[in-house]
């Protein structure tokens, strides 16, 4: 194969969206339930590419790069 093909692989792996809750691997980030609702905490999450929360979990920061996010 050709270089340039591995590296387009490569790079179209590490933008493969993945849900992360709470903004960052290992961050806590329960809400309290909407009054009248079943009474289930709800959570922070973003949708962001597989590089980006690789590099959150070795510098244990929340990067503001997502592709979007949302409340469940």
């Amino acid at each position: 194969m050709k270089p340039w093909i591995l590296g387009g692989l490569g790079i179209g792996i590490l933008l493969i969206p993945v849900k992360v809750t709470c903004g960052s691997p290992g961050a806590a980030c329960a809400q309290p339930p909407i009054p009248g609702s079943n009474s289930q905490a709800r959570y922070y999450y973003e949708y962001e590419p597989l590089a980006v929360m690789l590099l959150e979990s070795v510098i244990q920061i929340n990067l503001p790069f997502y592709y979007f996010s949302g409340i469940e």
